[in-house]
């Protein structure tokens, strides 16, 4: 099974999943969709043995939500070693919530398989608790900090129509890196990136109330 992302003005990412049950994740197909999630993320991390990526001009995918790619079923995937060269931690959550989040507010650069050449910084809580079944159907809890957290918050948010740019303090100061520049974009401080693309009039305002990355 062959997956592609969607265009970053195609609905369905704007669209809330379908939650699953038991039975339907246990069907062959299901876990075939699984696979192939999997499959798109692990060949997309980009880790060799020693540490090294493989081709830095272009970005790591870490993560990715069903709705990105067309699959509008509540499965994420998620690689829990970001920011570890040469690992991989791969973790299926199905019908994920984030059920607590800190008060504790950071902001990292943000970007997406959907959006190409977009970049932001994004202000999400720095600790988060999940709560998911695994592709087995067996209840998970996981307790995140850091980076991982903050892509748990960006694959569940996806799950429920939210995107990065939704995350953006000025949406029309979204970064714009062309892929022939990303590693440039790298090796700079993100706060001093001159070139931006406006993107407010796709970003959803956020209820004042809502907290980063929760589930209502």
């Amino acid at each position: 099974m062959t997956l592609t992302p969607l265009d970053k003005n195609d609905p369905r990412l704007r669209q809330v999943c379908a939650k699953l049950t038991r039975s339907q994740l246990h069907t062959k197909q299901q876990q075939l969709e699984i696979d192939a999630l999997l499959d798109f993320v692990y060949g997309r991390v980009n880790k060799t043995a020693n540490g090294a990526r493989r081709d830095p001009t272009r970005p790591t995918t870490v993560g990715l939500a069903g709705n990105q790619v067309g699959i509008m079923k509540q499965i994420c995937v998620l690689d829990l070693s970001i920011g570890r060269q040469g690992y991989n931690d791969m973790q299926v959550l199905i019908n994920p919530r984030i059920t607590w989040c800190s008060k504790p507010i950071v902001v990292k650069p943000e970007g997406c398989v959907n959006f190409s050449n977009i970049w932001g910084l994004t202000h999400r809580a720095r600790t988060v608790k999940v709560e998911a079944w695994d592709r087995s159907g067996n209840e998970v809890v996981y307790k995140l900090t850091g980076w991982p957290a903050a892509l748990a918050q960006h694959e569940v948010d996806h799950l429920y129509g939210r995107l990065f740019i939704d995350r953006l303090p000025d949406p029309a100061k979204a970064h714009n890196v062309p892929k022939d520049r990303y590693a440039e974009y790298k090796k700079v401080r993100p706060a001093n990136w001159a070139d931006f693309i406006d993107v407010s009039k796709e970003a959803v305002r956020l209820p004042e109330t809502y907290q980063p990355g929760m589930v209502e």
